[in-house]
């Protein structure tokens, strides 16, 4: 199983990133260029509702579904798990109240955990049939960049600007 992890402290108020997860259907598009959409099938970030994202990363789509497994949210955290469909990656949104404002944890999970089994199916998903996706580094990359579009969004409220999908395509 591979886990990739990126934070970003934001000095804004918590409260300010909530408001950005409340409206997370909408503002999932705005957040990054390569970000093309995001549904929210039951309009809602409940343990069992559908998403969908989709982007184009260095010319690779990832068009991936899922269900949310996991929905916690107080007044100093929340924390929204999602998985795909084909249970082999989870996507973590995390963000918690810190002394100079808030911190946004990012994490994606990706691989099977069943001992024995899941290394044979991990070797073979990220190996053989999907070696090209399974780029640890782009996708890492990509998750940093988000952090810093977050940042930029919630404390200047500058959103990155568009890059037309031909060229997201084209930029393999």
């Amino acid at each position: 199983m591979k886990v990739l992890r990126h934070s970003v402290d934001i000095a804004v108020p918590f409260e300010k990133l909530c408001a950005w997860a409340d409206a997370f259907e909408e503002e999932f598009v705005k957040w990054s260029p390569y970000h093309l959409a995001c549904n929210l099938y039951d309009r809602s970030l409940t343990v069992g509702s559908k998403v969908r994202f989709y982007e184009i990363v260095m010319g690779l789509d990832y068009d991936v579904t899922g269900t949310i497994t996991e929905s916690v949210r107080d007044a100093d955290h929340f924390r929204y798990v999602f998985v795909s469909d084909k249970k082999t990656a989870a996507i973590t949104f995390e963000g918690e109240r810190t002394p100079e404002g808030c911190r946004f944890i990012h994490t994606e999970a990706f691989g099977v955990a069943t001992p024995i089994v899941g290394p044979i199916v991990n070797f073979l998903v990220f190996n053989v049939f999907f070696r090209k996706k399974a780029n640890w580094q782009l996708i890492e990359d990509d998750m940093v960049l988000d952090n810093r579009y977050l940042e930029q969004i919630l404390t200047t409220g500058i959103y990155p600007e568009r890059i037309p999908v031909d060229q997201l395509r084209a930029s393999a």
